[in-house]
This record gives structure tokens, C-alpha cells and sequence, in this order.
């Protein structure tokens, strides 16, 4: 049944896509998917240079990879993946995350994959969030069980975008709740489409060992 439902799903697809063309998340080009073969091949990888040993303020690790540099023209496809209304650009995406989580950290065993989770206003507003569709996706790619309800975000925040290095900091500090019976002696990997400053995911981390996790690392799109 489930077999016969996704074939039905892909034909549906398919057929949507020869009425309303799939216009690429980066430049715009409509008829080559939602990320398209020129913005694929201008991408700025990071490789090693994205990989960041980190340690919170109380000296526990936190392992930081990104995939590639927040520049156009993967700036735009974030920019429509989180605010565009575009979900399906978290495919092309989380497939490049869960490669370059690979290739950075082959020995670094994720027991669950868990998103940086929005608040429930913020949420409803977009539809959906841009980091749990990603998460969704590395998740499906490295073989780890997602946990969406890892973390949740106990009240709401301004828009990190909008403030300065500080402000960022202050303004996530203590945002987030971990369920300890979900994370608990595990090893978590962390998804979010972009760093910044760091502050969100350091938030997020702190929560989680507070939780008491036994390892905390962090996977994003880009770095700023």
C-alpha cells in the first residue's frame, strides 16, 4: 500500500511540474528543479575549512560543520527555502549537509538528528520550519532516527538576523528546553541553515547537556 501511495505521490508530482514548472531557488530559472545545475556548480563549498571544534563556557565540546559559505547564490536559495515559501529546496540541500556531515565527521556517531526548533507563532506563520525539512532529509541520508521533539523553544525571540553579535547571545540564552527523556545519554546532532555568531546553536547545545546528553554537535547549511 505504501509502495503503490508513493508511486501515486511521484505521478502527482510529475504532473504538477509540467503545469507549474519548478523555478530555481537561486536565480530563478524555471524547468531545471528547484536548485538548478548553474547555482549547484557555483556553490562555495567550505570542505575543511568548515569544520570548528568549539567549547561552551563551561568547557563542554561542541562540533560545528558547515556545508558551504552564505553567499550567493546559495544566500537567495536559503533566502527561499525560509522565507519564499519554497520547502522543496530542503531536498537538494540536506542531501549536500548529510554529504559534507559525512565527509567531516565519519567517526562521530549521531544517535538522533533533532532540528533547532521554532516558536509556535513564528511557525505558523512560515508554514513549516526551514531546519526541521533539513534535518528531515540528513536524518533519511545518514541512517540516524530524527527527533523532532528533542528541543523546544520556551519563549518567543527576535530574529537573530536583525541583531548584533551581543544581542544575538542575549537574546537565545535560555530559549530552549531539551527533553531529557529523549536525549538523555545520547549523542545529538543539531541541524540549522545557517551560522552566524554561533549563539543559537550554543543555546541549543547548553539545553541539551543540561538534559543530560552525552555528546553535542551541530550540522548547518551555510556560515555566514
Amino acid at each position: 500500500m505504501n509502495l503503490l501511495w508513493g508511486k501515486i505521490r511521484h505521478s502527482i508530482g510529475l504532473g504538477l511540474d509540467l503545469l507549474y514548472p519548478p523555478r530555481c531557488g537561486g536565480c530563478g530559472a524555471t524547468g531545471q528543479g528547484w536548485w538548478c545545475p548553474t547555482c549547484s556548480a557555483s556553490e562555495a563549498a567550505l570542505g575543511a575549512e568548515g569544520i570548528t571544534r568549539a567549547m561552551l563556557d563551561d568547557g563542554r565540546p561542541l562540533l560545528e560543520i558547515a556545508w558551504a559559505r552564505f553567499a550567493p547564490p546559495l544566500r537567495e536559495g536559503i533566502h527561499a527555502l525560509k522565507y519564499g515559501g519554497s520547502p522543496q529546496l530542503a531536498g537538494p540541500f540536506g542531501e549536500r549537509m548529510a554529504r559534507a556531515w559525512q565527509a567531516g565527521a565519519p567517526d562521530w556517531a549521531a544517535d538522533l538528528v533533532a532540528p533547532v526548533p521554532l516558536h509556535a507563532v513564528r511557525q505558523r506563520e512560515r508554514g513549516y520550519n526551514q531546519s526541521e525539512r533539513l534535518a528531515t532529509v540528513v536524518a533519511r541520508v545518514i541512517g540516524s532516527p530524527l527527533e523532532r521533539a528533542a528541543m523546544a523553544r520556551q519563549r518567543a525571540t527576535a530574529q537573530q538576523a536583525q541583531l548584533d553579535r551581543n544581542a544575538r547571545q542575549a537574546n537565545v540564552a535560555g530559549a530552549f528546553f531539551a527533553q531529557a527523556a529523549r536525549v538523555s545519554g545520547r549523542r545529538v546532532l543539531v541541524i540549522d541553515d545557517v551560522y552566524t555568531t554561533g549563539a543559537t546553536l550554543r543555546a541549543c547545545a547548553d539545553a541539551l547537556y543540561r538534559a543530560g546528553a552525552a555528546d553535542v554537535a551541530a550540522l548547518t547549511l551555510a556560515r555566514a
